[in-house]
């Protein structure tokens, strides 16, 4: 008797606890979403009405170094780099860095560029592994490939910076494909406003085969069930999340596979770190952190144009492994920044990007476990009501639902993404998400939260979705001017 008390007293408070979390939750991201709607209006308004043109020839804009880290990236590399060559932009260079690849990466990349070594002396500013050779290309001039000893992905990413020869460095993953338009995209806000916007990044679609990914036929989603579920993660990411956050200047993530920063910046910085598990968002609050606290203007800006397509995991297990890494290094950040929450010094990021991060990311999983062992509590003390508990989990998922179908909106108002046929098919697949998906996303944030715990701070990398037949490297000719290729559905997701 004694212990059926407990567990029901235990069982309503932690359901209480939880429908508290969960409206607080619904509330911020609700907050986010309206300011998303103005910021997407503006950002539409602004592609329409931009100048690309003129940008392109116009003598005034500014060169860019694209540093492409690569480690065991054998299948996606020669399509990869062939895309960044394509780049519709006046003047930018691509280095190639190798980071100790085990498998063909580096002769693939020998034997498509026809690379050739070359006597340079980088810069020493940023401290890396040891540079084993540099190379050019003899087909493509702008294109250096640096073969280094393993030091990780930061590690390559400083190693690029000191061989970078411009202002302005763009990282990029080696397992992406990228739309001729990507760069331009990205670097016309800083054409604009080179004295206050200090970095970019947007979007990035998924596929299982990013190297397969056409570019002379209509352009549809990946229809994989897993990535489709994956697209909705990233579309509430950036078409309902980032643009609220670039609104008030608290955008506290540049994704690796597309980010865009002033290279003194970093330098100044010390670099991209080695001590965290990724490198993306810790850096992104080392930028905000070093800005709010001198007090200096500044803009970090995140964009819905989908600039590239790149591997998505289809196995569970690879999934996992992905996200497991991501919420070990979102809790490894926050906990190192923590002194920047509700801290007025940060302005906007201490109390909104914080809040978040630590509402929406850290704690979640608490709750999830909390929610979790809740159900068998009370189910044993039978004080569950199971018809209001599966009305309560299917509110859950509406309203899941109507913030995916919101950043669908919210992109295709945008930039006409997804075709009819495709809208409806993630429409249909979005009540499944919460039953099919959402249970692999809470264990992978479990998993991260005990590896952060037990400070595990390695890559684990996902295994490759399965490779058959002959690849076709995306096509590396700039016959088409930029216009003429957004005229074309670009910024669609690929066929499969």
């Amino acid at each position: 008797m004694m212990t059926s008390t407990v567990l029901a007293a235990f069982a309503w408070w932690a359901f209480l606890i939880c429908a508290v979390y969960l409206v607080a939750l619904t509330v911020l991201l609700l907050a986010m979403l309206v300011v998303a709607v103005r910021e997407n209006r503006l950002r539409a308004d602004e592609a329409r009405l931009d100048d690309f043109a003129t940008v392109r020839h116009s003598p005034f804009t500014i060169p860019v170094s694209i540093i492409a880290p690569a480690y065991n990236e054998e299948a996606c590399i020669s399509a990869s780099i062939s895309s960044l060559l394509a780049l519709d932009y006046p003047e930018y260079e691509v280095i190639v860095v190798n980071d100790g690849s085990r498998d063909g990466t580096f002769q693939e990349l020998r034997r498509r560029f026809e690379l050739e070594p070359v006597e340079v002396y980088p810069a020493d500013s940023l401290p890396t592994s040891e540079i084993r050779q540099v190379y050019r290309s003899r087909q493509h001039p702008r294109l250096t490939v640096v073969d280094k000893d393993n030091g990780g992905k930061a590690d390559a990413l400083n190693c690029g910076v000191n061989l970078a020869r411009f202002r302005y460095v763009c990282c990029v993953d080696a397992d992406t494909v990228y739309y001729p338009h990507a760069l331009l995209s990205g670097m016309r806000h800083i054409v604009q406003d080179p004295q206050h916007v200090v970095g970019v990044t947007s979007q990035i679609a998924l596929s299982r085969h990013p190297e397969r990914t056409p570019r002379t036929e209509r352009l549809r989603i990946d229809r994989h069930p897993m990535l489709v579920f994956q697209t909705f993660d990233y579309l509430r990411a950036f078409a309902a999340a980032r643009l609220a956050w670039s609104r008030w200047n608290y955008m506290l993530c540049s994704v690796g596979a597309f980010a865009i920063w002033r290279r003194d910046i970093v330098s100044e910085l010390g670099g991209f770190s080695t001590s965290f598990t990724c490198e993306d968002i810790e850096f992104t609050f080392r930028v905000h952190e070093h800005f709010r606290s001198t007090g200096t203007p500044y803009a970090v800006l995140s964009l819905t144009d989908i600039v590239g397509v790149t591997e998505g995991p289809q196995s569970v297990g690879s999934l996992v492994s992905q996200r497991a890494r991501w919420q070990r290094v979102i809790a490894e950040t926050v906990w190192r920044y923590r002194r920047m929450f509700w801290n007025p010094t940060y302005g906007a990021v201490g109390f909104a990007g914080m809040t978040y991060y630590v509402v929406a990311e850290v704690l979640a999983p608490l709750f999830q476990i909390l929610a979790i062992v809740a159900v068998p509590a009370g189910a044993v003390a039978g004080v569950i009501a199971w018809p209001d508990f599966w009305r309560v989990l299917a509110t859950v998922a509406i309203v899941n639902g109507m913030f995916t179908i919101a950043a669908m909106l919210l992109q295709q108002r945008a930039f006409k993404t997804f075709s009819a046929a495709d809208l409806r098919y993630m429409i249909a697949l979005g009540p499944l998400e919460l039953l099919l998906y959402r249970p692999f996303i809470m264990f992978a944030q479990v998993k991260g939260t005990i590896d952060f715990l037990l400070r595990d701070r390695r890559w684990n990398k996902f295994e490759r979705n399965p490779r058959g037949g002959v690849f076709s490297p995306v096509s590396a000719s700039r016959g088409l001017g930029l216009l003429e290729q957004r005229s074309l559905p670009e910024n669609a997701l690929p066929l499969q």
